[in-house]
């Protein structure tokens, strides 16, 4: 069965709405999902309100991707199959939504004082109610005309050091797991090789989500040559954790498509055995 652990709808950044995302799901072959978008659980919410028949679709997984802070660096942690309900997850989805639009109100203050007005309003139209980031103030600057691409928006104002950019004070990461555990969920460090790390700090970083509580790494993703893949399994086997996989999927037409993820190299436990 195929299994794709990390996915991101129109919930947060994500291109498609739930129920297209599992649709595309089902046409790749995929028998177990999760949406794992940023600091919401707005999707599974959508899909939980619909009551949509299971035929033919993948099974959902209540999933989350939290941003957390690790020696000063921004790092993402998955949750998966936790309880929706409990309160634990529901706060910390909460704060995390406080922290994003208290960032957006900085970020458009800073836009305001460089002459783009209305920036706030202006990406609260481009989220369509899913939870504020740069990306959403990124379709503004285009949409206003002040810059030609997303690519231009980030390096002009707010991309690091940029002058809109705005320093997120996230959560340490054992608050994170924290959540994800009281709720009966698996903590899963997302995508290691997206931070650029050496070996060794790599290795540091996966032994602090172990000793956080945290249970499993992503080893199997897209576009990761078989040496970099081997070398995650190899931290991970270390450490002593289970493995998963995912895509990372954002929108139709990348290279990161819904089923097209590696086998996981041998000797690593899949942490989706949980739920199969």
């Amino acid at each position: 069965m195929l299994v794709d652990l990390h996915t991101h709808t129109s919930a947060s950044d994500g291109e498609l709405a739930p129920l297209a995302l599992l649709q595309m799901q089902a046409d790749a072959g995929v028998g177990l999902t999760a949406f794992t978008d940023h600091d919401t659980l707005d999707g599974w919410d959508r899909i939980a309100a619909m009551a949509v028949p299971a035929v033919g679709l993948p099974r959902l997984l209540p999933g989350v991707e939290f941003s957390v802070d690790a020696a000063g660096r921004e790092i993402h942690v998955v949750g998966l199959g936790f309880d929706p309900a409990h309160p634990a997850i529901r706060e910390g989805v909460a704060a995390q939504q406080l922290r994003r639009r208290a960032r957006a109100e900085r970020i458009a203050a800073r836009l305001e004082y460089l002459g783009v007005h209305g920036a706030l309003a202006g990406a609260e139209l481009e989220a369509a109610g899913a939870g504020l980031g740069r990306p959403h103030f990124a379709r503004f600057l285009v949409a206003s005309g002040r810059v030609r691409t997303l690519d231009e928006a980030f390096h002009r104002y707010l991309g690091r050091g940029k002058p809109a950019a705005c320093r997120m004070e996230w959560p340490a990461m054992d608050e994170a797991t924290g959540w994800i555990r009281a709720a009966g969920g698996r903590a899963v460090l997302a995508h290691p090789l997206a931070y650029k790390l050496t070996r060794s700090k790599l290795r540091e970083l996966i032994e602090q989500l172990r000793d956080c509580g945290g249970d499993a790494v992503e080893v199997a993703l897209p576009g990761l040559t078989a040496a970099d893949m081997e070398m995650v399994a190899q931290l991970t086997r270390e450490a002593g954790l289970r493995a998963s996989a995912g895509s990372d999927f954002h929108a139709a037409g990348g290279w990161n498509l819904p089923g097209r993820i590696p086998a996981l190299p041998v000797g690593l436990d899949p942490v989706w055995e949980d739920w199969i």
